[in-house]
């Protein structure tokens, strides 16, 4: 059996007390694995899809993209040796391009990492949506995956991850992005599976006016544990940045949010916000959020809030006299608020699978 790697993922731009334990993550032999079975369900073919392997032609291009979980995540994919799913955009339409579809199916007690490419050329658009799912609710195992985007001139890619993995799964979830002039990136992650879920999503805004905008979800329950790290940084004039996090944390959950918007010098003009909203249904639950913002220009706006609540004591006594006992109306609550984020997918068929998870898991 090889050995497997020491990781620091998650690591904060800047550094905070170390005492605060919230500076980064470390994880002991970490084994990358086998190549990932992932099914492309969209299209009738790779063409149509946009779909090719990874070539060293592409290497060059995303060699140089930093990703939210940082350095580690490229070693163990080195380690992996798996090459790159690589998706190309198409012209920009009417009625919008197709999306392409990436199933990832991760089966009990397997080891698995995969990297994705995403090349969005100039004025052209790309939807991508991802699924990482296990066959039991028992299922365990690790599952990686890499996304790197190189989003050019005028060009637009979505970009929609969601994860429902078996209760006993650790899921390492990195991105990294580059836009150009003009460029927008939009990711949209829902989180609901798994025992351990790391999440990192860096956005390095190079080009004028070119936007980033991530909205994540999360359930947590039982022992489970998420630690994420977003990353916003300004770099062209003029870019926009917007970060949205909306939880639910119950029993023993563990959350800690890392959310950084960095304005370098020469980002004038430029606007970022960060927002989350937590909601706490349990007593033991750990709640921790680290936003920060780095400025090194002046002509820039940086705002960051974090709103955490409990459950409404007036909506509870109001659900429990119509008869509902009041752990059903704790849970009707919570699903409500997960099928508010599930809604922002924009996409029949994995909505369904996402109310089809949150009915039965």
């Amino acid at each position: 059996m090889s050995q497997g790697l020491d990781m620091t993922v998650n690591s904060l731009p800047s550094r905070t007390w170390n005492w605060l334990k919230m500076n980064e993550s470390k994880l002991k032999e970490i084994e990358a694995g086998d190549t990932w079975d992932v099914k492309e369900v969209a299209g009738e073919s790779e063409e149509i899809a946009g779909l090719t392997k990874g070539t060293a032609e592409n290497q060059e291009v995303f060699s140089h993209i930093h990703t939210g979980m940082g350095p580690d995540m490229d070693r163990l994919g080195k380690m992996a040796g798996s090459q790159a799913i690589m998706i190309k955009s198409s012209p920009k339409s009417e009625g919008g391009s197709e999306p392409v579809r990436l199933h990832f199916s991760c089966e009990d007690n397997k080891k698995s990492f995969q990297k994705v490419e995403i090349l969005a050329k100039e004025g052209e658009e790309v939807n991508v949506l991802m699924d990482y799912t296990s066959p039991e609710k028992t299922s365990s195992g690790l599952a990686a995956i890499q996304t790197k985007l190189h989003i050019e001139k005028g060009a637009k890619v979505r970009l929609v991850q969601v994860q429902l993995l078996g209760n006993e799964y650790t899921l390492l979830n990195d991105i990294g992005a580059q836009c150009e002039d003009g460029a927008q990136f939009e990711v949209l992650q829902l989180f609901l599976g798994s025992s351990k879920t790391y999440s990192g999503c860096q956005a390095d805004l190079l080009g004028k006016e070119s936007h980033f905008k991530a909205d994540i979800g999360y359930q947590g329950k039982g022992s489970q544990r998420y630690d994420m790290n977003y990353v916003a940084v300004h770099k062209g004039k003029k870019t926009v940045s917007e970060m949205n996090a909306d939880g639910i944390l119950d029993d023993q959950a563990f959350k800690l949010f890392r959310g950084t918007i960095d304005f370098k010098n020469g980002s004038s003009g430029s606007k970022g916000d960060e927002k989350e909203d937590v909601l706490l249904m349990g007593d033991n639950v750990v709640n921790q959020t680290i936003p920060l913002i780095l400025c090194a220009e002046e002509d820039v706006e940086g705002n960051h809030g974090a709103s955490i609540g409990q459950l409404d004591e007036e909506m509870l006594f109001y659900l429990s006299s119509r008869g509902m006992s009041a752990e059903s109306a704790s849970k009707m609550i919570a699903r409500a608020r997960m099928d508010a984020v599930c809604q922002k997918i924009g996409d029949e068929q994995l909505e369904k699978l996402v109310q089809d998870y949150l009915a039965f898991w």
